[in-house]
């Protein structure tokens, strides 16, 4: 995740350069770029980049995700797929004006290469007085031909004119998301926000979608949660690919409304959604190069689909863990795990242990605080904490009220440096960060909570790259602890119910207790899945996290599986990314991508990929140079 750069306030002024200025250096630079790859020379590319800087590719050049860092890497890199995937017609992009940007200029440019549409980013640092790209990035917009059906290219709707035995929408509509009479495409595994950004791409693309969910309706995962949940993140980065929320939306998101926003996207935008349905299995037919996918419709029956790709975006979390206590069984209070829990209104005047110290913890705790509970959290180990405004303004300064970058660019922008710089970004945020915070921090310390940095001091993002959910945004639960009006037990653990009420921990000490919340995480969906999915499973080590080249492992891109995709993140991530997923399954339908690189070595040398020796993996990774 690198959505991590604060937008510069400074004035262009102070870098004695008009608006004008700005856009005729960016605009000589990228006329530069492409003078450089046309002829294929070496020396008048280096002269256009720092020695350090960085390249991140989203799929213009290759059908994969790739990174180089330091111009001597990028540049050979650079001429070679540029001359491979035939890169030509560089030009300043004019729909997002170059601007200055944390002291650097910042541009966006538009290219082509054989078969796809492009859009490219760089940031240009004049410090040495002659511009030198320290960020570079690259990214497929669109498949030549194969236009989304947007703006433009919008669907009809109901055709003028005489149109004999014509058919009204409403039946159209049922028919295709009925599949009775053909299958889809694609079939996608959960109507969260992953799964409905991915299937609105795909539609987009005319690409036949149908998007399956266990839950009675599209959002219920959310309604479920507990009540006082809301988006971490705010309205200026919330929305879904094609659907900008209105200038009246909340600034932060409750739950209930987000599920609204999600059961309306589905409909607003036309999407097939299966509700009530459970997936049951799946087998992969390699010869067919098609799926044979069970699931369990609500009136009970079986219905077998055989699209050619089956996308798993229900996350990344699968059942939820309670670790095993003695005596939990006969607790007389109330237990339940925070999937379950609800409002904190229910319990006041009793008294309440809530293990966990992450995100759920700290606001089930608060919320219970809220209404009157006793309550005291239970820190097992230790938490990154950071204040939610410092949160959004350090991590989150190109998403606000008064940003002059839509969120598309935006959202380039806040992926454009490869994991491994935005990691060590991360380290220097995370300490930034704690300068803001230090009063709340030391409070929080006082009172015997235990602190840390994240994941190899990388905060949120660290943590979350190396599958640990240890750390909380704080909405007012860290002021109740600094108070001490909320309680901590820290560096215990509970081991055993006594006598019905009476909670006893690792140290000895006891607490009576009414209600226990066992905020304590989940087990990963992957492990659930893998089982369902036969032989096919055995080629994935994992989903999410990081791949042995440093980009996301099996995610959003091609899986080692043929097939076989996977789509999770956080709600910029999924309306980014979602992006990349669907153009290459739209080139794989229309041929100009096969279904199995490892089975074509020629098309995989000509499109960068290096296939590996079948008989020791099915996977295809990205040659790197």
């Amino acid at each position: 995740m690198t959505d991590t750069l604060q937008q510069s306030t400074q004035d262009l002024a102070s870098q004695a350069a008009s608006t004008d200025d700005v856009a005729a250096v960016a605009a000589a630079w990228v006329a530069a770029l492409g003078a450089a790859l046309e002829r294929g020379s070496a020396p008048e590319l280096e002269a256009l980049f720092a020695e350090d800087a960085s390249w991140r590719d989203f799929m213009a050049f290759t059908w994969d995700f790739s990174h180089k860092i330091g111009r001597a890497e990028l540049v050979p890199r650079l001429l070679e797929l540029a001359k491979a995937a035939e890169a030509r017609d560089f030009r300043l992009n004019t729909d997002q004006p170059a601007f200055v940007f944390n002291g650097e200029i910042a541009a966006f440019f538009d290219f082509t290469t054989r078969d796809r549409v492009d859009r490219g980013h760089v940031r240009l640092s004049t410090a040495t007085g002659r511009p030198l790209a320290t960020v570079f990035q690259s990214q497929v917009e669109g498949l030549q031909g194969h236009p989304e059906r947007i703006r433009h290219h919008r669907p009809t709707g109901k055709v003028h004119g005489n149109v004999p035995n014509r058919t009204r929408w409403s039946a159209d509509r049922q028919k295709q998301l009925a599949f009775e009479d053909s299958e889809p495409a694609v079939l996608v595994l959960g109507a969260g926000h992953n799964g409905l950004s991915i299937a609105a791409r795909l539609q987009a693309l005319d690409v036949p979608t149908l998007v399956i969910d266990r839950e009675a309706r599209v959002g219920d995962t959310w309604r479920k949660r507990y009540a006082s949940l809301a988006l971490h993140s705010s309205v200026y980065g919330d929305h879904l690919p094609y659907l900008p929320l209105p200038p009246t939306w909340t600034e932060h998101t409750p739950k209930d409304k987000f599920a609204e926003f999600l059961e309306s996207y589905v409909t607003l935008l036309d999407l097939n959604v299966w509700t009530s349905t459970t997936f049951v299995n799946a087998h992969y037919d390699e010869s067919a190069q098609r799926w044979t996918v069970r699931v369990r419709r609500e009136d009970g029956s079986i219905r077998e689909l055989h699209p050619r790709h089956f996308v798993v975006a229900a996350g990344l979390y699968g059942n939820p863990r309670i670790p095993a206590i003695k005596g939990l069984e006969t607790f007389t209070g109330v237990y339940t795990h925070s999937d379950a829990f609800q409002d904190g209104d229910r319990h006041p005047g009793k008294t309440a242990l809530v293990v966990g110290a992450g995100v759920s913890g700290h606001e089930i705790a608060h919320d219970l605080a809220e209404h009157g509970t006793d309550v005291t959290l239970l820190q097992r180990s230790s938490t990154y904490v950071v204040d939610f405004p410092t949160y959004h303004k350090i991590w989150a300064g190109l998403f606000h009220e008064d940003t002059t970058v839509p969120p598309d660019y935006a959202d380039q922008m806040a992926y454009a440096l490869p994991n491994a710089l935005s990691d060590e970004l991360q380290k220097k945020l995370v300490k930034l960060a704690a300068k803001d915070d230090q009063e709340l921090l030391d409070a929080l310390v006082a009172r015997g909570f235990k602190l840390d940095w994240g994941a190899d001091g990388g905060g949120i993002y660290g943590s979350i790259a190396v599958g640990k959910d240890s750390y909380h945004i704080n909405i007012g639960a860290a002021q109740l602890i600094a108070d001490g009006t909320i309680k901590v037990k820290q560096g215990v653990e509970l081991v055993e119910i006594r006598d019905g009420r009476t909670g006893v921990f690792s140290d000895g000490s006891e607490l009576q207790l009414d209600l226990i919340v066992f905020a304590t995480g989940y087990d990963w969906l992957w492990a659930s899945i893998r089982p369902t999915l036969g032989t096919a499973a055995a080629r994935i080590d994992k989903a999410y996290g990081r791949a042995a080249d440093g980009e996301y492992a099996n995610t959003w891109r091609r899986s080692a599986q043929p097939g076989l995709w996977f789509g999770t993140g956080f709600i910029r991530m999924a309306r980014y990314y979602s992006k990349f997923m669907a153009l290459q399954i739209k080139a794989i339908e229309e041929g100009i991508e096969p279904v199995d690189p490892g089975e074509d070595p020629a098309w995989a040398a000509r499109a960068g990929f290096a296939p590996h020796d079948r008989a020791d993996s099915d996977a295809v990774t990205p040659a790197l140079g």
